[in-house]
This record gives structure tokens, sequence and C-alpha cells, in this order.
């Protein structure tokens, strides 16, 4: 009898363990993708402004920028060895952020300056200047870390 039961506290006790680590590697994960929906949210906006479709909205930019900013506050911790692809959560990172850290960085790097320059844009003639920086930082960056959704 006492085998049975030890059996069985050995399967939970594995049980919870591998939970964890799931756990553990969610949250960052699902945190990156919230990131990028709220820059996918901004793009929403902005690009249409820049295709002249829509009219410019000072205050639409700057909702949408500061979305951006809050969702994405956490991302220089978001990207530990146990969130790679492969593990039990999903992501669409490539393996290349931890084999080439220092070019992640330095995308990570223009993507913020291409935001800042975005977001204190103080008229719509410096957004329109700016703008095109953020959407090719963005652009680098998915090409080389973000592999397609399937």
């Amino acid at each position: 009898m006492s085998k049975v039961i030890l059996g069985v506290l050995t399967a939970g006790a594995l049980t919870l363990g591998l939970a964890s680590a799931a756990m553990a590697q969610e949250g960052p994960i699902k945190a990156r993708q919230a990131c990028m929906k709220a820059n996918g949210e901004m793009m929403k906006v902005a690009v249409p402004i820049i295709k002249g479709e829509q009219p410019y909205d000072k205050a639409a930019l700057d909702k949408v920028t500061a979305d951006a900013e809050a969702a994405c506050a956490g991302w220089a911790g978001w990207w530990g060895e146990d969130t790679k692809p492969g593990g039990p959560v999903e992501t669409w990172a490539k393996e290349e952020i931890w084999t080439d850290m220092a070019g992640f960085e330095a995308a990570g790097a223009a993507y913020g300056q291409a935001f800042t320059a975005v977001k204190t844009a103080p008229d719509e003639a410096a957004f329109r200047a700016a703008f095109p920086a953020l959407g090719k930082s963005c652009q680098d960056c998915h090409e080389k870390f973000r592999r397609p959704k399937e």
C-alpha cells in the first residue's frame, strides 16, 4: 500500500514540477506577446495616418504609444534561457535571439530610439519624419528574430 501512495505522490510532484516550469515560462512569453499586440494596435492607428487614409490624430497616437510603452515595460526581463522556442509554451521567437544577443539588443535599441521619436513627436510633420525609422526597426527585428506564425 505504501508503494502505491509513494507512486501517487511522486507522480503528483512530477506533474506539479512540470506545471511550475511551464507557468514560469508562460509569464515572460505571454508578456512578450502582449507587448507585440500593443505594438500592432499602435500600427493600426499610425499606418493609416502615414498612408493618408486617416487624418493626423495626436490624441489617438498618444494613447496607443502610451499603451505600447506600458505593455512593453518589462521587455529586458522576458528573454531568459527558459523562454527559448521548443518549450511547452508556443513562441514565435527565433533561436537567433539567444545566439546573437548583441544583435538582438542592438535591434531593441534601434526600436527604442525610433519609438521615442514617434512618441515625442510634437506635431504631424515630426511624426511623419520619425515614423519610417520605427517601421524599419520593427521589420528588421521581425525578419531576423521572429519566425512567421504558422
